[in-house]
């Protein structure tokens, strides 16, 4: 395959958007907030490069036991299925911070194809737990919850020249709610309220992974 092919293809996977899919396969434990990265090799660091392609996020969703029974069968849970709406809404949330936080970099610019100059960025959350159980109907008591869910973030650095995987950086956290309706240290357990807790998670995600990527441009810098 000729290099202009490569790159057009690479362009094409990295524009198309990728599946929402399920696993019951673990995440790894991993807390690494500075989304330190682990290279394919003790040497390989990304080439020079002022541009940035950021593919769609994927997200895989841990499995877990369909809601069945009366509504007090959520007695005892601790982990709850997403709800299609709610997979997609998070899809979008996704998408959209972490483009509105590389946008707003000053030292690279976000683009649509790949190509020499260019890092790729592929994104996933794995592994996603929620801890929202059904909402309960008009009149019941209000539920409030001190962990949202959680989530791995995985991104992988590619080559946006010849498409070679460079290293990832993997993140596992928690949405723990610092303060809500319920009290200081939770949040109320609705849509409104978990949402904006999921998007706080992921707009820090998004400035950690702006930060990452600016300095591995400066690293990348040619002296």
């Amino acid at each position: 395959m000729t290099l202009p092919s490569r790159l057009s293809c690479l362009a094409a996977l990295a524009c198309v958007a990728l599946p929402v899919v399920a696993t019951d396969a673990p995440a790894p434990d991993v807390r690494n907030p500075a989304l330190e990265v682990q290279w394919a090799t003790p040497d390989t660091r990304p080439p020079p490069f002022d541009k940035v392609l950021l593919a769609p996020v994927e997200l895989a969703f841990r499995e877990v036991r369909p809601m069945t029974g009366p509504a007090g069968s959520t007695q005892g849970r601790t982990e709850f299925p997403v709800a299609q709406d709610d997979r997609v809404r998070l899809e979008a949330d996704a998408n959209r911070i972490f483009r509105e936080e590389l946008a707003d970099s000053r030292r690279v610019t976000l683009v649509d194809a790949a190509g020499p100059g260019v890092l790729v960025l592929r994104p996933a959350l794995r592994d996603i737990v929620s801890r929202m159980p059904p909402e309960e109907p008009p009149g019941r008591s209000a539920v409030y919850l001190d962990e949202v869910g959680e989530a791995t973030l995985v991104v992988e650095f590619v080559d946006g020249a010849t498409g070679r995987v460079l290293g990832s950086a993997t993140d596992r956290r928690v949405a723990e709610p610092a303060g809500g309706m319920g009290g200081f240290g939770s949040v109320r357990g609705n849509t409104v309220g978990v949402t904006n807790e999921v998007r706080r998670v992921l707009r820090r995600w998004g400035t950690r992974l702006t930060s990452r990527v600016e300095q591995l441009y400066f690293e990348a810098k040619p002296r």
